[in-house]
């Protein structure tokens, strides 16, 4: 009787024809190569924006406005997470594009006095400025003798460098009080003098002594006035510096400021380009909280 066992190297191995039992491997094509390369490099940018709007950013100190509490080169860590701003403008736009680019602020918190943040100025762009947070909405903020009142209350600023307190400097250390405008104030133009030759500004009935003012203000009957940081008055979006009837036809008029304002300055007092000369800014201005350094590697530390 035959024997029907085999073994398995007795059984012939099956022929199988091409397309039946095995897949054929498909080249990918060039267009699809650069596209999955494309949609590669766009997601990994997408996430770099996204990183860099809500959670942190790497910023490098530039110029010696912060002395000592940073140095020139340094890097900073810097959190969207407390609180930001982010404008959605892209690198190749004009700074006025960008100015006008839509803004929306993020994070879990507010600014508090005397945070060090990164902020933009106006006219600037998408410049950024490290500096520290001096004046919240409302504050009445001056500086005598080279130190700092906040609604009265004299700091003694340990980070602020005793060679900086001097009076003088490119921007000059001391200033008489002034308060910083908030949302709601009332803005208006009146006479300076009594003879009533010269106009000037006013904020909740004091004059104001800076260059502009960032947040434009609305009267009761939908006029609106800007005061720009080159001090240029501008009505409804007409430029009216020049136009000494338009300016008169406003004394007395009242309108209310629509932003609240913020009032910046460098550590180093004597050599910093901050809110003494370009006025207050509003709170969508301020784009990070700087919580530390961390290049140098050797110089790691946290900020005051």
């Amino acid at each position: 009787m035959p024997d029907t066992e085999k073994t398995m190297e007795e059984i012939p191995e099956l022929q199988r024809k091409p397309g039946k039992n095995k897949k054929e491997k498909r080249k990918k094509s060039v267009g699809r190569e650069i596209l999955e390369w494309v949609l590669t490099i766009l997601v990994a940018v997408c996430a770099a924006l996204i990183i860099r709007s809500l959670l942190f950013e790497p910023v490098r100190v530039d110029g010696a406005s912060m002395n000592d509490t940073l140095a020139n080169g340094e890097v900073m860590f810097v959190s969207k997470l407390d609180y930001a701003s982010t404008w959605l403008s892209l690198p190749w736009q004009s700074e006025e594009a960008k100015e006008k680019a839509p803004r929306f602020t993020t994070g879990l918190g507010s600014p508090s006095r005397f945070d060090v943040v990164i902020a933009r100025y106006p006219g600037r762009g998408d410049t950024n400025f490290v500096k520290r947070l001096i004046g919240l909405p409302g504050d009445k903020v001056k500086i005598e003798d080279g130190y700092l009142y906040v609604n009265g209350e004299k700091y003694e600023e340990p980070y602020i460098n005793d060679d900086y307190r001097v009076n003088g400097g490119s921007n000059g250390q001391s200033f008489a009080e002034v308060t910083i405008p908030k949302a709601g104030d009332t803005l208006r133009l009146d006479y300076l003098d009594e003879n009533k030759t010269r106009v000037g500004l006013y904020v909740n009935d004091e004059v104001w002594i800076w260059r502009g003012i960032s947040s434009d203000a609305v009267s009761a009957d939908g006029d609106r006035l800007s005061y720009d940081e080159d001090g240029a008055l501008t009505l409804n979006g007409e430029d009216i510096s020049e136009n000494t009837d338009a300016i008169i036809s406003l004394v007395g008029k009242e309108f209310q400021l629509e932003k609240d304002l913020y009032f910046v300055m460098g550590d180093h007092r004597n050599n910093s380009n901050d809110s003494r000369a370009q006025g207050p800014i509003t709170r969508d201005m301020i784009v990070g909280h700087v919580r530390f350094v961390f290049f140098p590697f050797n110089a790691w530390r946290g900020i005051q």
